[in-house]
C-alpha cells in the first residue's frame, strides 16, 4: 500500500490508479471494515488525524478531482466522507523527498516519457494538499526498500572463449521408440 505524500499532479497513470484503489482500502480499514491491513504504517499518519476518515476523505478527493482533470473516471460516490477542508497532517521534509525520488525511479522503468514532468519539482512544494510539509528526515513508519542488486552469473573460460563451458556427455540418452537410431541398434546384431 503507497499513499502517495506528494501531489497527485505528479503521479503517472499507473500510480495514481493504484493510489485511489490503496486509498479506497485504507478508507474501509480506517472505517473499522476489514480484517486486513489494520496495522499497515502508511496509515498511521491518517489514525494520528482528530478525524480519520474525513482525511483519508480529502485525500480521495485529491485523486479524483486529478484523475477528472485527465479524463479518468473515478467514482467520487465511493468516498465515505467527502471534505473541503485539507487535513495539515504533517509529513517531514525528508518523506517527501524519498518519495519523489521512489516515483522518480519507477516512472523511469514504466513510463519514461512522464520523467519530463518531474523534472526541477522542489520538495518543499511537490506536497499533496492533505499535507503540511515540515522539517525532518524520513518518516519512521516508512518502509525502506533496499535497492535490487543483480547477480552475476559465473563466467568461465573456456577454449571456445568466454561464456558457459560446453558440457561433454559421456553417456547418451536411451533412444526413444520409432526414431531411426533405435532402429539402428535393433538392427546391429548383438
Amino acid at each position: 500500500m503507497r499513499l502517495w505524500s506528494v501531489s497527485p499532479a505528479l503521479l503517472d497513470r499507473a500510480a495514481l490508479i493504484a493510489c485511489w484503489r490503496e486509498a479506497l482500502l485504507a478508507q474501509k480499514v480506517l472505517a473499522g471494515l476489514t480484517k486486513g491491513y489494520t496495522k499497515h504504517p502508511q496509515l498511521t499518519r491518517f489514525r494520528a488525524h482528530p478525524d480519520p476518515l474525513s482525511a483519508i476523505g480529502f485525500f480521495l478527493g485529491e485523486l479524483q478531482r486529478e484523475a477528472t482533470a485527465r479524463g479518468y473516471v473515478f467514482n467520487a460516490a465511493l468516498i465515505a466522507a467527502p471534505s473541503a477542508t485539507p487535513p495539515g497532517i504533517p509529513v517531514h521534509e525528508g518523506q517527501v523527498a524519498y518519495e519523489l525520488e521512489w516515483l522518480r525511479s519507477k516512472v523511469r522503468r514504466r513510463e519514461p516519457a512522464w520523467l519530463a514532468a518531474l523534472e526541477g519539482v522542489e520538495v518543499a512544494m511537490s506536497a499533496a494538499a492533505s499535507f503540511v510539509v515540515v522539517p525532518g528526515g524520513i518518516e519512521e513508519w516508512e518502509k525502506i526498500a533496499e535497492p535490487k542488486v543483480k547477480k552475476e552469473r559465473r563466467k568461465v573460460k573456456t577454449e571456445e572463449g568466454e561464456g558457459r563451458p560446453k558440457v561433454e556427455r559421456t553417456r547418451s540418452a536411451p533412444p526413444r521408440l520409432g526414431s531411426r537410431r533405435s532402429e539402428r541398434l535393433a538392427a546391429t546384431p548383438r
